[in-house]
């Protein structure tokens, strides 16, 4: 009898509070530094530590005629750091707003990224925009792109993974007609992958993929 009351509790506990916890890796960030060059762009990033979800808003200030990115990674296993790994490479938008149109995965992971707010879909990436907000048309802020409230896909397979320290810089350049490099961004954010209780799972890699009937 009280074996049957400990159960029912649990059970109304799960009920309230929505579902059960689970392991989960999620990143803490130590550091978020952002640096612009403001007289073309703007822009900042932001982690919600209590959703979680990553906020990124930009505004262009000046139309950009190309713009490649450069992106230095390093992840280190926190028990021990001999293990590491590391990523140094540079990408073109223009080039990567192709690949999008294109190819079907590249459509895929556009349109999902899409659904989150207003991103780069054109280049040279232009000084205004506009866009159907809630039926009204209403006009955006010059050049005004974001990303709201924004998880990428997670399973709990990946809790059984070492915890790790991050460390990533990102830069993006501004190429003009003559290939002149300007540097736009330069942006810096470490912190660790630990391993969380959470209820709050997100959708999984499979759970992107299209349903079928």
């Amino acid at each position: 009898m009280w074996l049957n009351s400990v159960l029912v509790v649990q059970v109304l506990l799960v009920l309230c509070s929505g579902s059960l916890a689970e392991k989960m890796m999620r990143p803490k960030f130590k550091e978020i530094k952002t640096w612009s060059e403001e007289k073309m762009v703007s822009h900042k990033v932001l982690y919600d530590n209590s959703d979680p979800h990553m906020n990124f808003s930009m505004e262009v200030h000046q139309p950009l005629n190309d713009v490649d990115i450069h992106l230095e990674v390093r992840i280190t296993n926190k028990l021990d750091p001999y293990y590491s790994s590391t990523l140094n490479t540079t990408l073109n938008i223009c080039r990567i707003l192709g690949f999008a149109n294109q190819s079907p995965v590249g459509r895929f992971v556009h349109g999902f990224i899409r659904e989150y707010g207003n991103i780069i879909d054109t280049c040279p990436i232009p000084k205004g925009r506009y866009k159907f907000h809630h039926i009204r048309f209403k006009r955006k802020l010059q050049g005004s792109y974001f990303i709201n409230k924004f998880w990428w896909p997670e399973d709990p397979t990946t809790a059984i993974l070492p915890e790790v320290e991050f460390d990533i810089h990102f830069e993006a350049h501004h190429l003009d007609a003559s290939k002149k490099r300007t540097l736009l961004m330069n942006d810096h954010i470490a912190g660790d992958f630990v391993v969380q209780d959470v209820n709050n799972l997100k959708p999984g890699i499979f759970g992107m993929l299209p349903k079928t009937t």
